[in-house]
Parts: C-alpha cells; structure tokens; sequence
C-alpha cells in the first residue's frame, strides 16, 4: 500500500473517502485533469460535510450555513439553486478557516487547487485555443495536500481541542499515557493548534498557573510536565521553542516555584536551552539546599527529587554540584535518590549498595531498588552486583532477598540465555558459603533457572 492509498484510507468523512479515492484512480490511469477536478469536488465536499456535522453537534455558529445549505439544496437543479449553491462554494475556503477547520497557509493551497481546477473544465480561460496541460506531479501534488491538509482531520476546532486538553489534563482520573496523549493531541490536530497546545502546556508546566480552580496549581503542573514530555517524543523542537517563550516569566518566580519547575524538567534537555547563563546559579543554589537530617534518616522528598536529577546528563553539566553532593551522602540517602528515579546513571550506586549493606534490613532494602534498575544492568554489572551479593552477608543472609534474587532473574529477561551462568555462578558462591540444605541456599532461584532451561551440578 502507497503512503497516498494509506492517507485515503484515513480520510475523515466516509461520504468523501470514495470522491478522494477517485482523484487517485485518475491519476494512476493518467487522467489528469479529472484527478485535480476530482480532488476539488473531494474538498468542497469535506468542508461541506464538516460544518453541517458542527452545527448537528450543537455549533451554534455552524447553523446558519447549514441553514443556507438545505435552502439551495431544496431548490435542486433549477437557476437559483445552482446560483445559491455556487454561492455557497465560491465562500468554502473562507467559512473553513473561519471555523478553523484549516489556517491561513492552508487556504492558500487550497485555492492553488481551486485554480488549477477552473484551468481543468473552462479551457477557454486560456487565450488563442491553447488548453491547460497540468503536469501529473500537479495533480497528485495536489491530492496529497488536500489529504494532508484537510480530508484526513476532523471538524474539531482549534479552541476546542484545547479545551479538550484542558479537561483531559483535569480529569479526577487522569493518567499519564504518552501514546494516548500524542495520538489525541498532537497526531490529530493541525499544526497551529499543536503549537498553541504545546505552548498552553508550557506555559502552566513551568509557571503553575492556576487552572481555574478546578484542581491544585502544583498538580496541573505536574501533568501538564508530563504532557509536555509526551508531545517532545513527537517535536522536541517545538516544545523547546515553547519554553523558551516561558523564559522571562519564569526568571522571576520565587525559589520553590522554581525548584518544582526544574525537579518536573530538569532531567530534559528543552529546559536547559531556555535557561541563561544568570539563571543557572540560582538554580544551582537552589539545588545545593542543606541536609539537616541525620545521616541514617532518608532525605526529605523535596530533597530526594532534586538530587535525583543527577541521572541527568544535562542536568550534572548545568548543576555540577548534583553530582558532589551525590557522592558524597550517607549510604541511607543515596538509596533513597536512587530509588528515586530509577535510571542507568544509578547502577554503579546501587552496586555499592548492595557491597556496603550493613544489616539484613538494609540489604533488603538495596535488593528492592536493585530490583528497580534491572531493565538497565549489563552482563557484566549483573555479575558485580551477585558478586557483591554472596560476598555481604548482611544481604546474602537477609530473609526477603531470596525472594528478590527470583525477581531479579525475571527482571533482567533483556540479557536473554546468557545470564542464567551468572546466577548458576551466583548460586554457587553462595552454597559454597551457607551449604546446599540450608534456607540462604535459594531454592527458588534454583528452580527458575532450571525452568529456563538451566543445569548445573549444584
């Protein structure tokens, strides 16, 4: 199937999909100009289509053209219903773009094809007998802007989709879904409303501007942080652009403002293109917020989030003093952070972790998070890790991890076959240690490993 065939079948009204599908035909049978005449007839009767949809959904302003509609047409073909309705197509273009079903770019190429369609059946437009010869690339050029322009979205306007956002974005049930948010309000929407969008989500993402009270402006701007991360996954340039513009009102915000703004972006490299060079000290200081918790307590949460975008390499060259205070916390505090925000960055932390365990309750705890970053570990940091973990016996011993070391095994299912030695090795060391009877022998690793198809001579 051709990308054009692919487009067709994605044209929005089933009434006009056949009408787009014939201006294909055409030009495949070398017909040309009946492809750009038929794609003319295909976008009349897409907008015509459209604002009579709009007004049957309760568009009060789409009314009246429906109104003026089933007048011409109730007149049928007699000389005033032909005038009345050539009436109405002659104002097409101009009634789509009023009710934003296209902008001001897309009239332009629409009425390129209003032209050229004019050339198709009135040859003598041209002087001296010559007749218009369009170019086959012409024709298809201009069904493909058509599709992309206007057949292939829905009556929905501009205002309306973002309103629509809006509500989504308040939903009492709201979840962060990428693909849903992508397909709905970037993937379907015209160019112009995708900016304004993106800018909206901008805008109260960095800001926390109140959403008319319908919620928390701190929540909103949680999620509106994470529509933004979405929409970046689409047009990373676009969204770095909206930003941007956010740059001066965000400069004067107040310190904690500004600290939440920089834990929900500031692991994204769009947030740090939009801040300058005398913003980046006061975040830095912001960053640099004294501990004043004992050294075996976990970090405030406020703490932990901020210290947490040192897994970000954007992050660690704006903020080094990210990664010095990192290093440099207490054993309880860097599990916490780690936890935090579970990222490749971390496993050489949580190795040490698990290395520097000192009772069983805390080896359970660096198993737990180990567990979180098993979708990044290596064949060769898996084997430092179980290494670290038969040799601690503060963790080798500690009753949850026999459970975890199973969980782990299905966690690192990306490394295939060739991590079942590891743990065959892992086993080994540790019966080698707490003999094969015993409870800290892990028996249900055993029986995992051998489910996979794994033998030993343990």
């Amino acid at each position: 199937m051709t990308d054009m065939e692919t487009l067709i079948k994605q044209v929005w009204s089933p009434d006009v999909r056949p009408l787009a599908a014939e201006a294909w035909h055409c030009y495949n049978g070398g017909a040309t100009r009946a492809c750009i005449s038929a794609t003319w007839t295909a976008v009349t009767a897409d907008i015509i289509t459209k604002l009579v949809h709009m007004a049957d959904d309760g568009d009060t302003q789409a009314v009246p053209f429906r109104t003026a509609l089933n007048d011409a047409q109730s007149k049928g073909l007699s000389k005033d219903g032909v005038r009345a309705m050539q009436t109405i197509e002659a104002t097409l273009l101009d009634k789509a773009a009023e009710f934003e079903l296209i902008d001001s770019i897309g009239v332009r190429e629409l009425e390129r094809i209003r032209e050229d369609r004019n050339l198709c059946v009135h040859p003598s437009l041209r002087a001296l007998g010559d007749v218009y010869e369009p170019r086959p690339e012409v024709a298809r050029g201009h069904l493909a802007i058509a599709l992309s322009t206007l057949l292939t979205h829905p009556p929905t306007q501009g205002r309306k989709v973002l309103d629509e956002f809006s509500a989504y974005i308040c939903d009492p049930l709201f979840v962060p879904t990428p693909p849903h948010i992508q397909a709905t309000f970037f993937d379907r929407v015209r160019t112009a409303t995708r900016s304004t969008i993106i800018t909206f989500a901008a805008k109260h993402a960095l800001l926390e501007l109140d959403p008319a009270g319908r919620m928390a402006a701190i929540e909103h701007a949680d999620r509106m942080a994470a529509a933004l991360l979405a929409f970046a996954q689409r047009d990373r340039e676009l969204v770095r652009t909206a930003v941007a513009r956010q740059s001066e009102r965000f400069q004067v915000l107040d310190g904690a403002a500004q600290l939440r703004a920089l834990v929900r972006l500031g692991d994204q490299d769009f947030f740090w293109s939009s801040v300058d060079e005398a913003l980046a000290p006061r975040l830095q200081g912001l960053a640099d917020t004294p501990v004043t918790v004992p050294d075996w307590d976990p970090l405030p949460a406020e703490i932990t989030a901020v210290m947490a975008l040192v897994r970000s390499p954007f992050a660690r060259e704006r903020l080094p003093v990210l990664e010095r205070r990192f290093t440099m916390l207490p054993w309880t505090q860097r599990l916490s952070v780690a936890a935090e925000r579970p990222d490749p960055y971390f496993v050489p932390a949580v190795i040490q972790l698990i290395q520097d365990a000192g009772s069983w309750r805390s080896g359970e705890e660096a198993g737990r998070v180990l567990v979180q970053h098993a979708p990044f570990l290596t064949i060769e940091s898996l084997r430092a890790v179980l290494g670290a973990w038969s040799a601690n016996d503060q963790c080798r011993r500690a009753s949850e991890m026999t459970t975890l070391a199973v969980y782990l095994f299905h966690g690192t299912a990306h490394l295939g076959p060739t991590r079942t030695p590891v743990f065959g090795e892992f086993l080994t060391n540790v019966r080698a240690i707490e003999g094969a009877d015993d409870y800290y022998s892990y028996p249900a690793l055993e029986q995992a490993l051998s489910d996979a198809g794994y033998s030993s001579s343990l």
